[in-house]
C-alpha cells in the first residue's frame, strides 16, 4: 500500500513530523493483526516492513527535533524493521534451498555410482536452522507487536513528539 503524505510547506520540518509520524505507524500498524495471528502469512509481513520503511525514514529525521524518548521509539521501530527483514530473509532462502535440493536430487538420480552422488544434509541442516531461527525470530517480532498494542505505542510515539526536543533545550 504506497501512499503519500501531505507536506505543508509554511509548517515547519517538526510540525510536518508531528502530522505525518502517526499517519504513517497507522498505515504500518494496520498489517499488525495479521502479521501477529498468522505466522504463515508472508506477503502480509514483507507489506508491513515495506509501509515500515518511510515511518523509519521520517523518524530518523525526527531524531534531530524530538527528545530522547523519541529516539527509543525509534529504536524500537528499528529493531523491529530489523526482525521483519530476518524473517523475511528466511522466507527468500528456504524454499531457494530447496529447490536446489531437488536438483541435486534429480541430479543423483542419474548417477548409478552412490559415492559420486552429492549430499544433500549441510543444506537440509541449512534448511532447519533457518526454520529455527525464523520461528525464534518471529516469535520475538510478535512479543513486540503485542506489547505494542497492549502499551498503545502509538500515543507513546505521539507523546515523545510533544516533549521538548534537543533543538528546543539550552
Amino acid at each position: 500500500m504506497k501512499r503519500k503524505y501531505s507536506i505543508k510547506k509554511k509548517l515547519s520540518l517538526k510540525e510536518n513530523l508531528k502530522r505525518i509520524i502517526p499517519e504513517m505507524f497507522d498505515d504500518f500498524f494496520s498489517y499488525a493483526p495479521v502479521v501477529m495471528n498468522f505466522p504463515l502469512r508472508k506477503t502480509q509481513l514483507h507489506e508491513m516492513r515495506k509501509a515500515g520503511k518511510p515511518l523509519r525514514y521520517a523518524m530518523e529525521l525526527g531524531e534531530y527535533c524530538f527528545g530522547a524518548d523519541f529516539k527509543l521509539c525509534l529504536d524500537e521501530i528499528k529493531s523491529s524493521l530489523d526482525l521483519m527483514g530476518e524473517v523475511h530473509d528466511a522466507d527468500v532462502m528456504i524454499p531457494d534451498i530447496n529447490l536446489h535440493m531437488k536438483e541435486i536430487r534429480h541430479f543423483n538420480n542419474t548417477i548409478k555410482d552412490s559415492d559420486l552422488r552429492i549430499s544433500t544434509r549441510q543444506l537440509r541442516m541449512c534448511v532447519q536452522k533457518l526454520r529455527e531461527q525464523r520461528l525464534g525470530e518471529y516469535a520475538e517480532l510478535s512479543g513486540k507487536l503485542k506489547l505494542w498494542t497492549e502499551n498503545d505505542f502509538r500515543a507513546r510515539i505521539a507523546a515523545a513528539m510533544n516533549e521538548n526536543g534537543i533543538a528546543e533545550r539550552n
